[in-house]
């Protein structure tokens, strides 16, 4: 390719007319029609300028230098058509937003309508598929009024698949201490005041449903546990009536503590919203304790 014809790419390359490279380089239509039929050579100092106006330098405008691919030509894109693009885009644009703007209010409509679903009572279904409590290791054989060792109960739930979004947040332990034996009273006498419940609010880990309940000094105490289960998206909670019963087994004539009894019932009285109750089949199980 000579000097003439790579001038001549180059600056159809830039969309340039002769004229219009003439301006910018201070010389004729007719010069530069010159230049690119290989007339006549541009003088140096033209030569740097055409340089720099391609983006090359000199050797590689004069080809002595490795050939650079001329640039690309721009379209030449009509206004109107401009314009149009210009207005697609901004229609766009506001599409974006409007749509953005209808997902949120679907999504608080949905909100809205889960959060006003009525709850109804559930008796007869279990809201569990895994329920367990685990007391810890302690030495029995011994009259529950002399307990000195601490008894500490595991428990572990997790809901059935119907209450998909759910999670165990809570355990409510209800306590519920023997009276001391009439022989132990001061003035041995029997109390008329059975002593008083106390509760205990456990704190379970979301992912697995487990929480630990420790009683110290374990004399008998008979414990009755409740759950609390809560929705992640809405904040929604149930309460359920006794999941876990704890009782002492007691030889009446010794008074001897010879084992923990765990009752466990997967089908706890409760009010649940009314789809997730209709979702669930009815059963009368109950697990083994």
């Amino acid at each position: 390719m000579t000097l003439g014809q790579r001038i001549q790419e180059l600056r159809k390359g830039l969309d340039l007319s002769q004229e219009g490279l003439g301006e910018r380089m201070g010389v004729s239509r007719q010069a530069i029609s010159k230049w690119e039929g290989d007339q006549t050579i541009p003088e140096l100092d033209k030569l740097i300028a055409l340089s720099k106006l391609f983006g090359l330098t000199v050797g590689q405008l004069l080809g002595v230098e490795q050939p650079v691919p001329a640039p690309a030509a721009v379209p030449n894109i009509p206004k109107r058509m401009k314009a149009l693009l210009i207005g697609m885009g901004a229609v766009l644009a506001i599409l974006s937003v409007l749509t953005g703007i209808l997902w949120s209010q679907i999504r608080a409509l949905e909100l809205q309508i889960v959060l006003s679903e009525g709850y109804v009572e559930c008796y007869d279904r279990e809201l569990f598929q895994t329920a367990e409590c685990a007391p810890g290791d302690m030495e029995l054989g011994f009259p529950w009024y002399e307990g000195d060792q601490d008894l500490t109960l595991d428990f572990t739930l997790r809901p059935v698949k119907q209450f998909k979004g759910w999670n165990v947040i809570g355990y409510t332990a209800v306590i519920l201490s023997r009276a001391e034996p009439w022989w132990l009273e001061p003035g041995g006498q029997p109390s008329d005041s059975a002593p008083l419940p106390r509760t205990e609010y456990l704190t379970a880990d979301p992912k697995t449903g487990k929480a630990a309940l420790t009683l110290p000094r374990y004399r008998g105490e008979t414990v009755r546990v409740h759950v609390t289960l809560r929705e992640k998206r809405t904040g929604r909670e149930v309460d359920t009536g006794e999941v876990f019963t704890i009782t002492p087994e007691i030889e009446l004539t010794t008074s001897v503590l010879t084992g923990i009894q765990v009752e466990l019932d997967p089908a706890p009285d409760a009010y649940v919203p009314q789809s997730i109750v209709l979702a669930i089949p009815r059963s009368d199980s109950r697990f083994e304790s």
